[in-house]
């Protein structure tokens, strides 16, 4: 992987990395697991960022992150399936 797994989580949740079949197909299966594993724990993350009632434009950039990162924990999940790995 040319970036660790955590700066690729980061990258993915920030929109500025969009998971393909064409950049995982170049991972090892260890890399692999090892980005879902930091995509959870970025979900995980930003779940518990809590944002006040009255702040709209947060909780935009909240659901949009946790939009993003759960998008893309469904692809690498439907690719890891399709591969058998």
């Amino acid at each position: 992987m040319a970036a660790p797994a955590w700066k690729s989580a980061s990258e993915v949740a920030d929109g500025f990395l969009v998971l393909n079949q064409a950049t995982l197909k170049r991972l090892l299966p260890a890399e692999l697991t090892a980005l879902q594993q930091e995509l959870e724990k970025a979900a995980r993350d930003a779940r518990s960022v809590v944002v006040p009632p009255d702040d709209v434009e947060g909780a935009q950039k909240r659901s949009r992150r946790l939009l993003r990162i759960s998008q893309a924990m469904v692809f690498l999940q439907s690719y890891r399936s399709r591969m058998g790995k």
